[in-house]
């Protein structure tokens, strides 16, 4: 079989914990790659899935290849790192407890990254004793209240007996003959690593799935950060040796003058470093899930997600007035708000691609702490300018006065006092209208000339200034 004339297409697993994700990939796969099938040795001493796995199996014209995200909720950041290089996600749940708090963090992750195409499979039918056509409509109401609808593909299948599959690859033949595939063959080579390993007798090699570009035997290939080159000696896709890759394809590079250890997930194989940009401080503009409630504080840490890699920062939401970003907190209510991003360290992100996941990984993981994304407006070179409104309370004294309503503590001489003559308060009140006395009294106005205002009534003054941004 000649691997190259099947038409490649990336399908993820995702679900929550002991939902059979691995066991489904098991029973599906005819090719297991390197990283494949708990192919981590902790994997098998946990008897969880760790790491991203990889197999594949062809379907008609298609070489389907199967990422294998982890459930556990400890390794949310590695199921993350997989979205970027997959068309179709494939959500498993365990058909005996219906979804769990990972199953609905997982459809966060990939709705909040754009994949809009998705399979749900119901595993475990053997030890299912209800009736199946009113679990699968349970379903259906339960993705009613997503953004996928009630109209999903569902199909239910038994890993361990091995039922229900023909139906299942059928039902993916169907959604992959409905992709509209658009494969970046014309652009730069960006390969993002997801493994790397020394095979004796061979060398270094680097595994990845190409998301732009074709690359060639004997093709110059940088790899970032590190910023090292090397020379592609072989290329595999599934074990199989060619002389070419394309978008699409998950390859594994054999390449000269690289050294493995200096490697880690997060970096890039490319052959245009320009393709790329540094980053400490981003401007970007957020899109919050619904269902995530935590308030969102100026200054709360974050993981980020950029790519394969995962990063911490911390985040200042603001809201632009007048040409003025002015400081603030995010509400559960709200969905889309402006932010500043500082990370703890520089990351790596490419030109074209630079949607980042937000997350809270320090919250409970019987939360949902995917806060959803952010798209880059900006990378800054330096910490921008904010404004914060410094609030003053003063009272009144005298609301009688044949000048007019008398203010005091809010200035405190007839100097501060005229620097704040003009300037807005809060309801009821107007404005400061004028100055009064000698000791920084003002007189202030009121929104309803009849409005009842009495002696020692709150009077407040926000007044905005500016502030150069600190990583706090």
């Amino acid at each position: 079989m000649d691997i190259k004339k099947k038409t490649p297409v990336n399908l993820g697993l995702f679900g929550h914990i002991d939902s059979g994700k691995t066991a489904i990939a098991e029973v599906l796969s005819e090719i297991i790659s390197t990283a494949g099938i708990d192919a981590h040795p902790q994997s098998k001493e946990r008897g969880i899935t760790i790491d991203l796995g990889f197999t594949s199996f062809i379907l008609d014209n298609f070489l389907v290849t199967l990422v294998d995200a982890p459930g556990h909720a400890d390794l949310l950041k590695i199921s993350a790192s997989s979205i970027e290089i997959i068309d179709v996600a494939l959500i498993v749940i365990d058909i005996n407890k219906g979804p769990q708090i990972q199953t609905g963090e997982h459809l966060v992750m990939i709705e909040s990254l754009g994949i809009e195409e998705i399979i749900v499979i119901l595993n475990k039918t053997d030890l299912f004793k209800g009736n199946i056509e009113d679990q699968i409509n349970n379903t259906r109401k339960f993705f009613d209240s997503t953004s996928f609808g009630p109209n999903i593909p569902i199909y239910a299948v038994s890993s361990k007996e091995k039922t229900g599959f023909e139906s299942l690859k059928a039902g993916i033949l169907k959604k992959i003959n409905t992709l509209e595939l658009k494969r970046a063959y014309d652009e730069d080579i960006i390969i993002p690593i997801d493994h790397h390993f020394k095979v004796k007798g061979i060398g270094s090699v680097l595994t990845g799935t190409i998301v732009s570009g074709i690359v060639h035997l004997g093709d110059q290939l940088s790899i970032l950060p590190i910023n090292v080159k090397g020379r592609l000696k072989n290329i595999q896709i599934f074990h199989e040796n060619v002389d070419s890759a394309e978008a699409g394809h998950r390859v594994g590079l054999n390449m000269k003058n690289i050294d493995v250890n200096n490697i880690y997930r997060g970096c890039y194989a490319t052959n245009n470093i320009n393709v790329f940009e540094y980053c400490t401080i981003a401007n970007v503009k957020v899109k919050k899930s619904e269902i995530f409630k935590p308030k969102i504080n100026f200054g709360t840490q974050l993981h980020i997600t950029i790519g394969m890699a995962t990063s911490v920062g911390k985040i200042y939401p603001y809201v632009e007035r007048d040409d003025k970003r002015i400081r603030k907190s995010i509400s559960a209510e709200q969905t889309e708000f402006n932010a500043i991003i500082w990370f703890n360290e520089k990351v790596l992100m490419r030109k074209k691609r630079n949607i980042m996941l937000l997350s809270r990984l320090d919250l409970p993981p019987t939360t949902l702490r995917i806060l959803g994304s952010a798209k880059l407006i900006q990378i800054l070179d330096k910490p921008p300018i904010l404004y914060k409104y410094k609030t003053k309370i003063g009272k009144i004294t005298n609301p009688n006065h044949s000048q007019g309503i008398i203010c005091t503590g809010l200035a405190r001489s007839v100097e501060g006092a005229r620097k704040i003559v003009g300037r807005e308060l809060e309801s009821p009140f107007t404005k400061i209208k004028d100055t009064f006395g000698t000791k920084g009294a003002v007189i202030v106005g009121v929104e309803k000339e009849k409005a009842e205002v009495q002696k020692n009534d709150p009077v407040i003054l926000k007044e905005l200034r500016s502030f150069k941004l600190k990583n706090i």
